[in-house]
């Protein structure tokens, strides 16, 4: 079968330490029939120097005079684009030979799909590596998007015609979280995937965008799930979308009062969602059930009221847990 062209989008600015072995991963791709858009975003070290020392005629560069930021970009780089598939490239990470033709792969095989991830190595000189495994399930991760992006922007792939179809761009009002919203937006023309391979090292360093930009980070992340929460019929607080995603990440200490919220919370979410199905209903109360049993059972500022008040919820009828873990968390609230 032929091979159908690929964009590789990459932006640089002042990357020139680690430019040169991210440029080589992308022409070491056993997935040949691509085009290689560089944008050199006003850099001011040498990365234009090393981006001119690569001989290979795939690679397109776009000089900005002037640094425009990442957004501006991207977007200028995604009108370049003429591949069927748009690839993200970081010029600090190190995509494996094998990871265009195994993402494109995917997508040539599932036409209903429009965005895919693959999983990561995590690693830099001041961290430990590890391996990030990210679901393949559609709809968990549109679960996972109500709290937190589960596609890496730097391992991301995108059909390139639902961009062109609902006119998509990265929304410069998103600074510092402009993918997470991308993603959420795409999601409403396609369903999306991440191949369950290590195809990706991502480099970790103290310049990475996560932790220079925290705070800005969790501020639009913030705006990014209210307005999914709006799109599903509720319309929560800064307050509520930083309670929700406490619970949904997995934090046990809420009190009382907190637990309260919490519920009345869920349970509003439970029925905008039901209307609306903004999510899979069945799959949806599934997993707050369940993560709800597992909070009141685990939370020790409850421990003498968890399983009442897990009993008492209306999702005791939609998670009923094993028989042993019922009997041990009874028993563990008697002894409380």
């Amino acid at each position: 079968m032929s091979q159908p062209l690929v964009s590789v989008l990459m932006p640089v600015y002042n990357a020139g330490k680690d430019l040169a072995e991210a440029i080589q991963s992308i022409l070491d791709q056993t997935y040949t029939n691509f085009e290689f858009i560089i944008v050199n975003d006003g850099s001011t070290d040498a990365s234009r120097d090393v981006i001119s020392n690569f001989n290979d005629s795939r690679i397109h560069l776009i000089d900005n005079e002037v640094n425009k930021g990442l957004i501006a970009t991207l977007n200028l780089g995604i009108d370049a684009c003429k591949g069927e598939y748009i690839v993200r490239m970081d010029a600090d990470d190190i995509s494996l030979p094998e990871r265009i033709e195994h993402q494109i792969a995917f997508l040539e095989a599932h036409s209903h799909y429009g965005l895919v991830g693959c999983w990561f190595e995590d690693f830099g000189d001041q961290i430990q590596s590890k391996v990030v495994r990210y679901s393949d399930d559609d709809t968990y991760i549109r679960i996972r998007h109500l709290y937190q992006t589960h596609i890496a922007h730097p391992t991301a792939v995108w059909r390139a015609s639902i961009i062109r179809a609902h006119q998509l761009k990265f929304d410069p009002a998103f600074v510092h979280g402009e993918d997470y919203e991308f993603w959420v937006r795409m999601s409403a023309y396609c369903k999306m995937s991440n191949v369950k391979e290590v195809l990706v090292r991502k480099r970790d360093h103290p310049h990475n965008v996560t932790n220079k930009y925290a705070q800005i980070m969790q501020d639009t992340c913030a705006r990014v799930k209210q307005r999914q929460f709006s799109l599903m019929g509720i319309n929560c607080s800064t307050d509520e979308v930083n309670l929700y995603s406490r619970f949904a990440d997995g934090e046990w200490r809420f009190s009382p009062p907190q637990m309260d919220h919490l519920e009345t919370l869920l349970e509003s979410i439970f029925k905008a969602n039901k209307h609306s199905k903004f999510i899979p209903v069945e799959a949806y109360n599934r997993y707050l059930a369940e993560k709800y049993y597992h909070l009141c059972y685990n939370n020790p500022d409850i421990s003498k009221e968890g399983w009442k008040r897990f009993r008492k919820s209306s999702f005791s009828r939609l998670f009923k847990g094993k028989f042993q873990d019922n009997l041990k968390f009874r028993i563990k609230t008697l002894l409380r």
